[in-house]
């Protein structure tokens, strides 16, 4: 680290501490849509089972209930964020928990898919706000929980620039409570690397009207991969105020990361590589270690909702992100033969992005005789500026390797370059939601439109503009207080894909034909004691982009359409004495236009978590995560199904007069090899090797 990070390091870090002393204690949470109170405790708000909340975040409808959405809802709390949060795949570790969402390649990338649909952190929303993420490393310490919405919903979720097809996940960032809270956390994270964290709270002001919550973190350190080593600095604060009439919260983040090596992914030669070779060690690294990728992120995220009347309320929400990656040279190897001998070539393309987001509206309510009415009317803009493209002055290109034998590549020397302007895009949207409840609020149907208008303008290329109007219908009835059934239609139109510039293709820098996305539902939400079931059935139908090959040369291409369809099973709950279980299953059946399976799409997934409670200060946690078989090429290569198992504890003690809880996590306790499928793609990555982490978090 440089003097100037070291500086920064320690600025953080003195800031952070000084809020201890500076503030007094108390408390309440923010807004995100509503004024309706919000639950921060995770233990108070936490269904059975301890790590799904009772309520989520439902876009412009605010928070619901997990019984009463008329979706597949799922919010995952902080406490399984702490708990289940890798090293490798970091948050999405967590997600998992939400049978729709399965890790789409660890590393230096936060991927995931959703109902087979493939996701990165590019769409994830932060309080509401969209596109406030980069793609990599992204830092997850700041955030209390994580609701995830399966399914296209653009109709609840507002315009957004990256189009969340599969479903959305908003993060929604820690407030200040109550009764403040002081933490400090040290932490061993495998192989030689560690992470120091700080998490400081406080409410001030008549009545706590103010609050402040401040979280920083440092991670340093060769991973668990020989040659991967990651440093990173993440500072986020959040302000929030509350009134009798009004609500605000402000969230300011920024993170340095400086990633050296790391994994990546796998392509295998189409022509050559006849039978899928056995996945190699995961603890060592298959591309040079001078690899690299080194960046700054900067999140603002506002909202602000004002009571205009008993019935009738005003929200603003603004967001702005900007990524600025000065260092980037990667690549990732491509098999091609069955003995695992590959070709590797990197590429040297920094990238910068700034994302701009605002959004206004009125939301209330009304009754026409015994129906109640409750309503949303907005408008929404986003903006993105786009720098990217290759350093033609650099390159390393097919050099050799073999995934069974130790590698070594000369490090030729790393060249700056400042990546040329590519593209500008706007987009421009409307919704309106109205949700009537009858009979005692029994029988709910909510009906929604959305329309937008975008414009991509490409550099030195003709604006190129679509439009479009997505309706969304749910309707949902409780039988009682603990079962409901409910069925929607939901649809989402995004802009065309802009195809990559680093992955050889002839067409690259081409923006495709927008697309639209639909989906029907069906499902049964019930409670039973102490033990929640989610059931749901859907169909999602989408155009889909497909690699086709044309004179040698391969072009990406809006071909077809393709059907994802399945059903899912969530659960959580106590099951015994001391015992508490989470988890669920999908069935997911995807498709091509030519009735193919979908490259990477694997039919059977699921994750088991149990926990088991001697006494109140301890818990000891396993967790088994299932993928089953996929192929990729177009059917000719195998991926064979894996399970991996996690197991750890958790306990709370007193050094002192000090509560410390100690967590323990061993991740693939194993230490399986295995070839992870990735939704949509013929590319694989590799698993996570055994990875044993332990922190001791002093709350002073």
């Amino acid at each position: 680290m440089n003097g100037k990070k070291k500086f920064l390091a320690m600025a953080v870090l003195c800031a952070v501490a000084s809020v201890g002393f500076v503030l007094p204690a108390s408390a309440e949470e923010t807004m995100q849509h509503d004024l309706d109170e919000v639950i921060v405790e995770a233990d108070r708000d936490a269904l059975p089972g301890g790590f799904i909340n009772s309520q989520g975040s439902v876009g412009f409808l605010g928070k619901q209930s997990i019984i009463d959405a008329p979706f597949a809802l799922v919010t995952i709390n902080e406490k399984a964020i702490k708990t289940f949060s890798s090293p490798h795949n970091g948050i999405i570790d967590a997600l998992s928990f939400d049978p729709s969402v399965r890790p789409d390649r660890g590393g230096t990338y936060t991927d995931f898919s959703i109902r087979g649909i493939y996701a990165s952190g590019h769409n994830i929303y932060v309080n509401g706000i969209p596109g406030m993420l980069c793609q990599e490393n992204i830092p997850f310490y700041w955030v209390d929980s994580a609701s995830i919405i399966s399914g296209p919903n653009l109709g609840v979720s507002g315009s957004t620039l990256n189009e969340a097809v599969g479903g959305t996940v908003n993060f929604q960032s820690k407030v200040a409570t109550k009764q403040g809270n002081s933490n400090f956390k040290v932490g061993y994270r495998g192989g030689s690397s560690m992470e120091e964290a700080v998490d400081i709270g406080r409410r001030f002001g008549k009545d706590d009207r103010f609050g402040i919550r401040v979280t920083a973190n440092n991670i340093h350190g060769e991973t668990t991969i020989s040659g991967e080593n990651l440093k990173q600095q993440n500072l986020f604060i959040n302000l929030d105020q509350q009134s009798k009439n009004s609500k605000t919260n402000l969230l300011l983040g920024y993170n340095h990361t400086d990633h050296q090596g790391g994994p990546g992914s796998f392509t295998f030669d189409n022509k050559t590589v006849t039978s899928m070779p056995s996945a190699p060690d995961s603890s060592k690294l298959y591309k040079p270690d001078w690899s690299y990728n080194e960046y700054d992120n900067w999140v603002a995220a506002l909202n602000h909702e004002q009571k205009l009347s008993n019935h009738l309320s005003a929200f603003i929400n603004a967001g702005y992100h900007r990524e600025d990656w000065y260092g980037y040279i990667d690549g990732n190897p491509k098999i091609i033969n069955n003995n695992g001998d590959f070709t590797i070539s990197m590429t040297n393309y920094p990238l910068a992005l700034t994302k701009k987001y605002i959004g206004i509206g009125l939301k209330g309510d009304f009754k026409i005789g015994s129906v109640k009415n409750d309503y949303v009317i907005g408008v929404d803009k986003n903006w993105m500026n786009y720098d990217l493209g290759n350093n033609p002055n650099w390159s390393w290109n097919n050099h050799t390797g073999n995934i069974y034998q130790n590698n070594f590549w000369p490090n030729p020397g790393i060249a700056h370059y400042d990546a040329p302007h590519s593209q500008d895009t706007q987009l421009a949207g409307w919704h309106i939601i109205d949700t009537m409840k009858a009979l005692d609020d029994k029988l709910q149907v909510t009906l929604g439109l959305h329309g937008h208008e975008a414009k991509k303008t490409p550099a030195n290329a003709e604006t190129q503009k679509s439009d479009a109007i997505s309706p969304t219908f749910a309707i949902s009835y409780k039988f009682s207080p603990d079962v409901m059934v409910y069925a929607n239609h939901t649809e989402s139109f995004g802009m065309g894909a802009m195809v990559a510039t680093n992955k050889n293709y002839a067409n690259a820098g081409d923006v495709l034909d927008p697309s639209k996305t639909k989906q029907n539902e069906v499902g049964i939400k019930i409670k039973t004691g102490k033990f929640l079931n989610t059931f749901s059935a859907f169909q999602i139908r989408q155009a889909n982009n497909v690699d086709v090959y044309e004179g040698g040369k391969k072009y990406l291409r809006t071909d077809g359409e393709q059907e994802n369809k399945g059903f899912e099973w969530g659960f959580t709950g106590n099951v015994a004495n001391k015992w508490d279980l989470v988890g669920g299953a999908m069935y997911l059946n995807a498709k091509d236009n030519k009735g193919d399976a979908v490259n990477g799409a694997a039919k059977w997934s699921g994750t088991l978590g149990a926990i088991y409670h001697p006494n109140q200060d301890l818990s000891l946690i396993g967790r088994v995560t299932y993928l089953g078989s996929a192929t990729i090429n177009s059917g000719t290569l195998d991926v064979p199904a894996y399970a991996k198992f996690d197991l750890g504890a958790s306990y709370k003690t007193k050094i002192n007069s000090t509560p410390v809880t100690i967590d323990a996590m061993c991740y693939n306790i194993t230490g399986k090899d295995y070839w992870n499928a990735r939704s949509g793609s013929s590319s694989l990555s590799l698993g996570a090797p055994r990875t044993f982490v332990l922190s001791a978090t002093f709350d002073i």
